[in-house]
């Protein structure tokens, strides 16, 4: 390598901050990190902030309602909603909310996340919490999984490292779950879920710290599309304690901190098929319950 070429990559390194998923070293130059995919320009938003940032991870198995979920969180959050209010730092964490915000006053819902790391949506909003008399606030991180990476990741660990370094960084989980889909199938929801609290205690390495209290991740269990699923908005306790028994019985031994919600960004939808048989549910008009609650309770509890 000669000087120039020397000079010109001691420069590109110089003042670059380490990626915020893995701490690996990027460069000035890199729209992505090298290691995990995390895209540069969440390292830069955050690393402006000069504050440690709070990652609060949306999980859950595929059309648990994520995308939806967090586009929706996001637009409250930019409103003030229930003693938080939310700042997006970024264009980029604008695009999530635009993407949902719009499909659904379109009445229909957003495509699916693609499964490719890099085609993933992010979010960085400074949030403040007044509910208290001394106002807390939190750099607010969280990128929107696909399903389908996760549930990969859970069978052969490694395959998508940004969702494990970013579990590993992770102070409380948000774990959707789709009313309807724990009503019909309990048992497959229930050992997703299983599954993924096993891996998070796997990736924080839980069993070396014993079970302080402070040293485990808060677990917020939401059951999205309540509207579909009276027995889920009514009592979400009492609907997991039937449906979700296992997990139920795993959090209890494992994240001391854990709380149980539901939730819906419609008021009312249906399942319409057109002119080829095709069908999907479409949206009637957004109607957002209980969505503000479990990331209110996850920044007080993590």
């Amino acid at each position: 390598m000669s000087n120039s070429e020397s000079y010109n990559t001691a420069l590109c390194y110089q003042d670059a901050p380490p990626c915020v998923c893995c701490d690996s070293q990027m460069t000035s130059m890199d729209d992505y990190c090298e290691e995990c995919q995390t895209p540069a320009e969440i390292t830069q938003s955050v690393s402006q902030r000069r504050a440690r940032p709070h990652f609060i991870s949306v999980v859950g198995p595929s059309n648990a309602g994520k995308t939806v979920y967090l586009g929706l969180l996001l637009d409250m959050l930019c409103g003030g909603a229930k003693d938080l209010k939310g700042v997006p730092n970024g264009a980029f964490s604008i695009k999530l909310q635009e993407q949902v915000v719009s499909a659904l006053e379109e009445r229909r819902f957003p495509e699916k996340t693609p499964n490719e790391s890099d085609l993933w949506k992010w979010l960085h909003c400074v949030v403040t919490d007044s509910s208290q008399r001394k106002e807390k606030t939190v750099d607010f991180v969280a990128p929107d999984f696909a399903g389908e990476a996760i549930a990969t990741e859970l069978e052969q660990p490694g395959t998508y490292p940004a969702v494990g370094h970013i579990v590993q960084r992770t102070s409380a989980f948000l774990l959707l779950c789709d009313s309807a889909e724990v009503r019909d199938n309990g048992a497959r929801e229930d050992l997703f879920a299983m599954k993924l609290g096993s891996y998070i205690s796997q990736q924080q390495s839980l069993s070396e710290l014993g079970k302080s209290r402070d040293l485990t991740p808060a677990i917020a269990v939401v059951f999205t599309k309540s509207d579909t699923c009276p027995e889920a908005a009514a009592d979400p306790k009492r609907f997991m304690a039937n449906n979700m028994p296992r997990f139920l019985d795993y959090c209890q031994h494992n994240f001391p901190r854990h709380a149980v919600f539901s939730a819906s960004v419609v008021g009312s939808s249906a399942l319409l098929s057109n002119d080829v048989g095709g069908v999907a549910r479409v949206p009637f008009h957004i109607q957002p319950r209980g969505v503000i609650e479990p990331l209110h309770w996850a920044i007080q509890n993590s």
